[in-house]
């Protein structure tokens, strides 16, 4: 009768205390993909041009000739100035766009980075998570262990000190 009691206890306390502490698993945050933002690549055939200016090609005795044969170009002072203003705004709107696409994809690399740095800073909040979950499932099978640990040492003084009791009482 004895023997039955102390199996029943045995079994009810290992089952009591058989279970682990369920993982914890921390809720993912959502996780932001970013495209690179490309290049800037300046168009000029937007650009409304001046006018284009009437020439005339000539031979060595200033007889109009065709193109392949022409030694001189010849241009009235209007048409020589629409010329000039051409190229003159050409060389400007070349140097200032060059200095725009310096600009603009500086920008860019600028972008670019702010992105590089969140998928970074997503990097160290998952890694941080992690190592948060890794520290919580442990301190809770250190504190299941402790919870087990002391659950037994109370069943084997109980144990002990019925015992103990029932020797004083069978010695009495």
């Amino acid at each position: 009768m004895v023997k039955k009691i102390i199996i029943l206890c045995l079994i009810i306390s290992f089952l009591g205390v058989g279970c682990s502490p369920p993982k914890f698993i921390p809720k993912e945050p959502p996780i932001v993909q970013f495209e690179r933002t490309p290049y800037y690549k300046a168009d000029l055939t937007t650009i409304i041009q001046p006018e284009k200016p009437v020439y005339l090609w000539t031979d060595e005795n200033f007889k109009p000739t065709s193109i392949n044969d022409a030694k001189y170009l010849v241009l009235t002072k209007k048409e020589f100035a629409k010329f000039v203003a051409q190229l003159k705004i050409k060389e400007t709107f070349k140097e200032i766009i060059g200095k725009q696409e310096v600009l603009i994809n500086t920008n860019i690399d600028i972008i670019n980075s702010l992105k590089e740095y969140v998928k970074l800073e997503q990097m160290k909040a998952k890694e941080y998570r992690d190592l948060w979950t890794d520290s919580e499932n442990a301190y809770r099978q250190e504190k299941y262990y402790s919870e087990l640990n002391n659950i037994m040492m109370k069943g084997f003084l109980g144990f002990i000190s019925i015992g103990a009791l029932v020797a004083l009482i069978i010695a009495l």
